[in-house]
């Protein structure tokens, strides 16, 4: 796996889908493209933090990014390389420092994935040790997942690798003496604490450490492997995990404090500001999409609906492990008549799902759901939690059925295999009879979900029956099926600075320097800009600057519209700027160039149309492939 990582970096590949913005500017096919297609909906990614990613070191990995008049903080938003202390706490961006932009991009890719199959596959060796082939490949299926797939980002791969590898810390120091492993492994969760922390996406981090803690509470309730009895003895055995999980929060408490300003204009914001999710608020659609995997390969023909607002929103993982509880709930059953203990981790496991299917369904507990941060996740990012949890009962089951067939010599009984692949094939009936009478163009003419389908309830039944490696091979095949042409196969990233019409911009900014303003309809205007690294008032905004809304709106007449973190686009318009959100991250603003605005505070216009104003004047069009993008200098009125 690391030498596949070294070979990736090495070669600039990457799942970018920047080259979305080749099509505007060549008539002729992207040649960094490898296969797969581009997706528009993952904005995210090519617009927000590759965008200003690019800017970063367009600008010499700023601390404070000069985009925007008065700066913005890099270290807080959108998971920037910057020259600040905590960029040693995200080993993705260190390659921004040593490496040429597009092999630090393949860097930043992909070793947060990476490392959340490397501590899935660690989580796992502690509880099935002789099974690494099969560990490997229910690992790689996780990250084939249509969910990390859809939403692959790094905020979304650490909080998941945290809790793995908070769970295998919590087992090793269990049963493990030897002082090296326990100091390394504890040291890294601790370390791992502090880079899932600095991403600040609270929806993924709460599901997250939810599921560590029910998992680990588990584990020091009844885990008999450890050569320590009693609960609190084994508490003890965990305690260096207790103080590297200290001094990660001492170091994110010290990170806060030094950016307190940054954040405290973030939670002021209108929007997000401090959102807090309902319980009970999942509808029917919702309730569909959770178990909607197997349709995972058409989700981009109907951009996720009606299962999501979008492909992202629509995405969800393959739950084998909500299944696969029957056979471990009959365990447990077996567990009781017979006198043994009760396996706390299944009982976490089981305790877990229930809540957070209660988060989604049942309403009138708010009150409990905010004690547990649940409110801060979304009906949507709390999924996470039950494909981390997919997981690790998928581990739990093969472990004890390993044991099963080591004392009795015959595999898990036929009936629990029957009644886990029923239910799992009643839930794909169920998907596809809601996707059919709703006509959903979710479903494509392909074999694809077909397979996938089949698939993924024999490997509920296969994983039930004891037959681990062969049902890994089914999860990681039907993974891979539904996921693997999620993103594209990309040489590095496109970047708009290698442009005809960036570099006219950088000849004039070298020239005669001042802010721009991108003028249009489209997002090529505001993509080019933020990409150039040139001032300006175009981007996506985290916290926003004092000093830039100064400039806007000094009176805050319009703060309501302006103040939330959002994509700042403008329009052409008379007289001063009038801010609107056609959606809640997007702020929309009108431009004319004759306003007191403009002629104290711009200089350039770029524009995708011919601009018609009083106080501008013509200095260079430019076209490129099928577009042509105009520039234009702001002059004083007459």
């Amino acid at each position: 796996m690391s030498l596949l990582l070294i070979a990736l970096v090495s070669l600039g590949i990457t799942g970018s889908s920047t080259g979305f913005l080749s099509q505007f500017f060549s008539n002729e096919s992207d040649p960094a493209l490898i296969s797969g297609t581009p997706q528009a909906i993952r904005s995210d990614e090519w617009a927000v933090q590759t965008a200003w990613t690019i800017s970063q070191v367009e600008q010499g990995l700023p601390v404070e990014n000069a985009t925007f008049p008065g700066g913005s903080d890099t270290t807080v938003q959108s998971d920037l390389p910057s020259g600040d202390w905590s960029v040693a706490f995200r080993p993705h961006l260190l390659g921004f420092f040593f490496l040429p932009l597009d092999n630090a991009m393949a860097l930043k890719w992909w070793l947060p994935g990476f490392a959340m199959m490397a501590a899935s596959f660690l989580f796992m060796m502690t509880l099935i040790p002789k099974r690494p082939v099969t560990a490997s490949l229910i690992s790689v299926g996780f990250f084939f997942a249509p969910f990390f797939q859809w939403w692959f980002l790094p905020i979304t791969f650490w909080p998941a690798a945290w809790c793995f590898l908070v769970m295998a810390a919590a087992l090793w120091l269990l049963r493990d003496n030897r002082l090296g492993p326990r100091v390394t492994i504890s040291t890294a969760a601790g370390y791992l604490t502090v880079t899932m922390g600095m991403g600040v996406y609270v929806p993924f981090i709460v599901p997250a450490v939810l599921t560590a803690i029910a998992i680990v509470a588990g584990v020091v309730l009844t885990d008999s492997s450890s050569p320590t009895a009693g609960f609190v003895g084994r508490l003890k055995r965990i305690t260096p995990l207790l103080w590297a999980g200290l001094a990660a929060v001492l170091v994110l408490v010290l990170w806060l404090f030094t950016r307190a300003e940054t954040i405290g204009r973030f939670l002021a914001t209108i929007y997000p500001g401090q959102r807090f999710e309902e319980t009970g608020g999942l509808e029917r659609d919702g309730v569909v999409a959770l178990f909607g995997a197997p349709v995972t390969e058409g989700l981009a023909l109907a951009n996720g609906v009606p299962l999501g607002g979008n492909a992202s929103e629509a995405s969800t993982f393959f739950l084998l492990g909500l299944f696969l509880l029957v056979p471990l709930i009959g365990m447990l059953v077996q567990d009781w008549r017979a006198g043994r203990p009760t396996d706390g981790v299944v009982v976490a496991v089981i305790a877990l799902c229930m809540t957070v299917g209660a988060f989604l369904i049942v309403p009138g507990w708010d009150w409990l759901a905010h004690l547990l941060l649940l409110d801060r996740t979304t009906s949507g990012r709390v999924r996470i939690a039950l494909g981390i949890l997919s997981v690790v009962t998928i581990a739990i089951l093969i472990a004890r059925s390993d044991d099963y067939v080591a004392r009795t010599g015959r595999r898990l009984p036929q009936l629990g295999a029957i009644g886990a692949a029923f239910l799992g094939a009643l839930s794909v009936v169920f998907l596809l009879r809601y996707l059919f009478l709703r006509d959903a163009g979710i479903v494509s003419d392909s074999w694809g979900w077909q397979v996938i389908s089949v698939l993924f309830v024999l490997a509920i039944y296969l994983f039930a029956r004891g037959l681990a490696f062969w049902g890994s091979i089914s999860f990681v095949v039907l993974s891979l099926v539904g996921s693997i042409n999620v993103n594209p196969i990309y040489v590095g990233v496109y970047d708009l600075n290698e442009t005809k019409v960036s570099q006219v911009m950088q000849r004039l900014d070298d020239t005669k320097s001042g802010a721009w303003v991108g003028v249009g309809e489209s997002f090529l205007p505001t993509a080019v800009l933020v990409h150039s690294g040139l001032p300006g008032y175009n981007g996506f905004q985290g916290a926003p600057s004092p000093e830039m809304w100064e400039q806007i709106d000094p009176e805050e007449t319009d703060e309501e519209a302006w103040n939330r973190l959002a994509n700042i686009t403008w329009v052409a318009g008379e007289g001063d700027p009038n801010p609107e959100n056609p959606a809640p991250d997007q702020i929309r603003m009108t431009f004319d160039s004759c306003s007191e605005f403009a002629q104290e505070q711009v200089l350039y216009a770029l524009s995708d149309a011919p601009l018609t104003q009083d106080c501008l004047d013509p200095v260079a069009t430019v076209r490129e492939g099928p577009s042509q993008l105009l520039i234009y200098e702001v002059v004083p009125r007459a």
